[in-house]
This record gives C-alpha cells, structure tokens and sequence, in this order.
C-alpha cells in the first residue's frame, strides 16, 4: 500500500523497488472511456456555442462520478457462445451531478466515437428531463442532479435525484425535493415509479449520494433500496412493494474527525462527510448484509438487511447499535470512497491514495486479509463511482480533488475516465480468491478450491503436470446459540481427491470439517484424513 513505510535507509532505491513490486502484484484496468472536458450531444453546434456563450454550458465544471451498464437482451439477442455473431446491445450510463454552475444534464448515456477519447453524452432520457427551467418548473418530470444510480438485475434504473445545485459553492440552493426515480430498459425507459422523500427525512444539508437495491424475489416486486444521506449521517431504506421509507440514524452512519483530512495527487482539502460506501453482501438464510462506511473513515461496518428492513424499530430516532451494527476491529490505510461486493463475498473498495484493495468476507477484517489489487496515480486520481457488471468491474476517476480548491489543472490533459478490468484478473493471486459459492437454496456451502486446504496438506500433491480430479458431497448441521442468537453451523465435506498419473495413480479420502457463524466460514482445517492408494479409472476434468 501507499504511501510506502521502510526505515533503516534504503531510500530511492528502496522506494522504487517496493513500487515495482507493489505494480507487479497488482491487476489491470482498461480506460474504456475518457475525457479531457465533458460534453454533449447539442442539437446543432450553434446550440452548443449559445449554451456556452450564456452560461449553461461550462465543460471544466461538468464532472463525470458514476458509472453503470446494461445490456439489452430483451430481443434474445443473448447468444454470444452458440454460434451467433450478434451481441446483446451495451448501454453505458454516468452521472454528471450538478456541483458547480454550467451543467446541462445530470445523467446520460454513453455515445461511443472513433476513439475512447472521443465519446459524447446523450441526456437521458432526453434533454427536456435535463432542462431546468427557469420560469416554468415540473418537479416531478424534471431530473435536477444525480451523484450515483443503480441498475438492478431486472433492467430497473435506479435514479436518487437530490434536488439541490451547486454543492461545491456557496451559491447552493434547493430546486426540488430529493426523489427517487425507476425507470424500465427493458420497456423503452419506461418510468415504472416516481417517489418523493418525505420532508421529515431530509434535513436542511441532506445528500443522497449512493443507493444499493436489493432484490427479494424472482419479480421484484418485493425489493428495498439502501440510500446514503452523507452529510446528514443517516441511511433511508426504501419499501418498493409498500412505496414507503424510513429514516434510520446510526453512530455509524458519522464521519471520524481525524480523518477529514485528504491529500490526493498534493492537494490537501478538509471533508467531514459520513456514510458513503455501500456493498450488499450474497444471500444467506433468506437475509443478507449491507456493508458500509463513512468517507471521513478508515474502517468498516455492516449490518444485516433484515433489521433495516424493520420499519417499527426505527420509528424513534437513534437506538442503540450494539450487537445489531457490527464495525471492524482494524482500519485501511486510508480513506475510501465507494465499494463493491461480488456474489461469492469478495468486497471490492476504492481508495484515496489512487488505488483498488479486496477483502474476502469469510476472513475478519484485518491488514492480514486486505490486499491493494491496482494502482495508478494517473489514471485513478480520486475514483467515485464503482460496479459490478458480470464477471467485469467498472470504476470512475475523476479528478474530483480538484475541484475542492481553485487549484488550475492543465486544459489539455485527461480530467475523466471510465475503467474496466475483469475481477478474476484483479483478485488472482491474492488471499480474496476463495472461490467459495453461497446457495440461498439449500444453505449450504460449496467449497469450490482446495487451494491452501487439502491438496496442500497432502503429500501427494498434485502438481501443474498431473491431471487431477475430486468427487465430493455435502452435508450442513447446524444448530442455534440461544444467548446470542447468532446462527452456528458445522460444515462437513466428503468425497475423493484423485490423481491419474500414468506412474502410480492415487486416491486420497477427506473428511473436511468447518465451523460457520452467520454464514461466516470460522476455520478451514480438515480432520480425520486418511491415505490410501488405488487404481483410478483415467477421466479428465472435475467430478461432480
């Protein structure tokens, strides 16, 4: 991680060799998309001049924070391995929030060009959602400014519009209520709801920054929403099936005063902003976890969506989050802004020194168990927005730090980016690579990779020139602590680990017993083993 510790002299020597090595264990981020100003699909260039020429249009103040992807299956068009030549058609959608004056459009579409430096922005859903008016004003048809969206597996858009301009001046001032809109892209962007935030939820320096969506049901009618109010320190959970939201204020939720200093790139800016990052971890036991953390932080916290689910124990204001909100013993380096979850627990976050880190969930929190996966101080100045899309992670940068002070940046240099990097790639070789699979099913737990476990332990290990090949089943007994009411169970996994040598074939049994809490895996060892040899029956490929 950075910045870099070392004593005892060494020093550029030291320094640069402990940069190679940090790169070298580091994944890969393509920029996709990049710009050095923002700009947009103008009617005419006319258009565009007048826009400029009054005001309206101010590129170096228009900056790119999120990011999100979707693709159109809605034709069929899904067959990419069986022959067929057509691929489902990508939609890539940013957020441009209103910070500062000269902004036309709060969200938009990506417009690929020749190059990924030539891209333009298509309002969306049009440029008369964008527009605001300055006689004549429909709140409810009009999109004010958005920090971050959602885009569920549905084809659900998810859009937290705050409703106030010009964040990063004094001229600040309200234009609409914060609403939340849903739009349908599998239905033409259809708009499938519009909710206004009740007055008694925002107070006077209210921001809804990000939202997570998590979907209970196969047609999501049962689905809550998770929105960040950062500077106010409170999250609002929104009931999609009720069309109702709740307040919920949490100790948590608050900055740490220590660190609301940043240095990003050598520009140094105070920011007491709270609850920011927000991951939805996999399925367990019909619940899940939210995890989350304040950007004036360096640690980590969850709670279980169930209990924020609970509209009646949050309808008197701050309880008390003990045993219920959970927080790491141990810190990051360094602030962090946005995060991601991937469905097998392998949280992905952003940090402020320019670089991407994991943690697997099954492991605790620790310095142990976080691993810094890429860095680019170029390319990854002060990132905002992150997602998941398939087996691909899509992050912003954004240079943000640089319009926190009137520092001047040079006009001809790349201001935004959008980048793209594939999760396996990023993670491999790291401690986050467990390839553990959580099914919300049957409940049970599948352990997909015996790497640092049984084939380890043996020594008859395989090695890269040896096919090998496993046969496994299951079982899960679990049992309830009635003090704590933590759910307890004992994982137990069966089978035969084989190796067909042409030399000497050999077959190994285990009997592998782990202990689970709250659907987190306690301990990996594997008991009872026993060696035996015998002729194996030479097929290729895992048994299953």
């Amino acid at each position: 991680m950075v910045p870099y510790r070392y004593c005892c002299g060494g020093g550029l020597i030291s320094t640069l060799m402990m940069t190679v090595l940090a790169n070298a264990a580091a994944g890969m981020m393509k920029v996709e998309y990049s710009w050095v100003f923002v700009d947009y699909t103008f009617a005419s260039p006319n258009h565009r001049e007048s826009a400029i020429k009054s005001g309206k249009f101010i590129p170096e103040n228009c900056v790119i924070l999120d990011v999100d992807t979707f693709y159109d299956t809605s034709d069929g068009k899904l067959l990419l391995n069986m022959g067929s030549n057509t691929a489902p058609k990508q939609r890539v959608f940013v957020t441009i929030p209103r910070i500062k004056p000269g902004n036309p459009a709060s969200i938009a579409e990506i417009v690929p060009g020749d190059s990924p430096k030539s891209v333009l922005l298509a309002p969306y859903p049009n440029w008369k959602a964008n527009t605001i008016s300055e006689n004549k004003l429909n709140c409810d048809d009009t999109i004010v400014s958005v920090f971050r969206t959602k885009i569920d597996h549905l084809g659900r858009f998810w859009v937290v519009d705050v409703g106030t301009v010009n964040q990063f001046e004094n001229t600040i001032h309200s234009v609409c209520p914060p609403k939340l809109l849903i739009f349908d892209l599998k239905n033409n962007d259809r708009v499938i709801k519009t909710y206004q935030f009740l007055s008694s939820h925002v107070k006077e320096n209210s921001l809804f920054t990000n939202i997570e969506v998590d979907v209970r049901d196969s047609n999501g009618r049962n689905t809550f929403a998770y929105i960040s109010d950062t500077t106010a320190f409170k999250l609002i959970v929104y009931d999609f099936k009720n069309d109702d939201s709740w307040i919920i204020d949490q100790a948590y939720f608050y900055p740490f005063p220590n660190k609301a200093h940043f240095k990003i790139n050598g520009v140094n800016f105070d920011l007491m902003d709270g609850l920011l990052g927000l991951a939805l971890g996999p399925k367990i036991q019909n619940d899940r976890k939210l995890y989350f953390h304040a950007f004036a932080s360096i640690r980590e916290s969850w709670v279980y969506t169930n209990t924020l689910q609970n509209k009646s124990l949050f309808q008197n204001g701050l309880i008390d989050g003990s045993g219920t909100f959970f927080l790491s013993s141990e810190v990051r380096e360094t602030q962090s802004s946005v995060e991601v979850m991937t469905n097998s627990g392998v949280l992905i976050y952003a940090s402020m020194d320019n670089s991407l880190s994991c943690w697997n969930s099954q492991d605790p929190f620790t310095s142990k168990y976080t691993h810094m996966i890429y860095k680019n101080d170029e390319d990854f100045q002060f990132p905002t927005g992150m997602k998941i899309v398939g087996d691909k992670l899509w992050a912003v940068s954004c240079q943000l730090q640089n319009h926190f002070t009137t520092m001047v940046t040079n006009r001809k240099s790349i201001k935004c980016r959008v980048l793209v990097g594939r999760i396996d790639d990023l993670i491999r070789r790291t401690g986050c690579n467990k390839r553990t699979m959580f099914n919300d099913y049957n409940d049970e737990v599948l352990v997909d990779s015996f790497d640092n476990n049984i084939l380890h332990e043996w020594p008859g290990v395989p090695t890269d020139t040896e096919p090998w090949s496993y046969s496994r089943m299951s079982r899960v007994f679990e049992n309830k602590n009635g003090i704590k009411q933590s759910l307890v169970k004992s994982l137990v996994l069966t089978g035969n680990v084989n190796v067909h040598s042409h030399s000497k074939p050999k077959s190994r049994s285990y009997d592998c017993r782990m202990n689970m809490i709250n659907g987190q895996l306690k301990s990996h060892d594997c008991l009872g083993k026993s060696h035996r040899k015998s002729r194996v029956r030479r097929r290729s490929g895992p048994l299953r």
